[in-house]
């Protein structure tokens, strides 16, 4: 950074997922977030990258703003890549548009965190709201399984929509036992948190891009072209010249 800007600058360290566990030892290590419950109950398989088991999505977020972030401080509050966008909204003094639902809110160091928080945890495999967090317990309705380092896959599993799998992650990170002493009052709060934020997704307006219909996108194999998907750069979705 250069030194004139270097005390004005907010820089953001993170990562969008957690270790592959397929990729074996070049993926790194998601300790001690291993999903325990799933190796142990449901009969092994990856915990890792493309799940929703802590070691699939937990991740490291390191941000640096002289004057505004106290060095060496350490935040224990729930936050999300979710929240960089109204964020840097927030500093900049940018009103996001009213239009629409925003699922991150602005991180700690610039607005006071409001506790507990609901969040839902994207699930690429599944339409509906599948697992989120309030505050510190973890919430499944359902669980499902991709290969591990071994290629071996375990066991999905779809939870009674009444009484999701709960892990407190505060004494328990490696999601190897479910807490059982739940009220039904308190099982009945985490049953409504998740109705609403899956009716604040599904009335949410979202774009959709029919590919087979923009000449864009058409599959192609020229490495000049902007927009292109081809194994024969070991590349797909952008050309071996535009992703350089």
């Amino acid at each position: 950074i250069n030194a004139e800007y270097g005390d004005n600058t907010l820089i953001i360290f993170t990562s969008d997922n957690g270790p592959w566990e397929y990729k074996c030892d070049l993926a790194g290590s998601h300790l001690p977030f291993e999903g325990l419950y799933q190796k142990s109950e449901y009969g092994g398989g990856s915990t890792g990258k493309m799940t929703t088991w802590e070691g699939g999505h937990r991740v490291p977020f390191i941000a640096s703003w002289p004057g505004h972030i106290s060095p060496g401080s350490v935040s224990d509050d729930l936050s999300s890549a979710l929240d960089i966008l109204p964020t840097l909204a927030q500093i900049v003094g940018f009103t996001l548009p009213p239009d629409r639902v925003f699922d991150g809110v602005p991180l700690s160091f610039v607005q006071p965190a409001n506790s507990p928080r609901v969040l839902f945890i994207p699930d690429a495999d599944v339409e509906e709201i599948s697992v989120f967090r309030w505050d510190q317990y973890k919430v499944y309705f359902a669980t499902f399984s991709i290969p591990d380092c071994a290629g071996k896959k375990g066991k999905s599993r779809l939870r009674d929509p009444d009484l999701p799998l709960v892990f407190d992650l505060s004494t328990d990170p490696a999601e190897s036992t479910p807490v059982t002493n739940l009220t039904k009052e308190f099982y009945d709060l985490l049953v409504n948190s998740k109705n609403e934020i899956q009716e604040s997704i599904d009335n949410t307006f979202r774009s959709t891009v029919d590919w087979r219909k923009d000449e864009k996108f058409v599959a192609c194999c020229n490495p000049d072209a902007k927009y292109c998907s081809c194994s024969k750069f070991g590349l797909r979705g952008v050309s071996k010249k535009f992703y350089m």
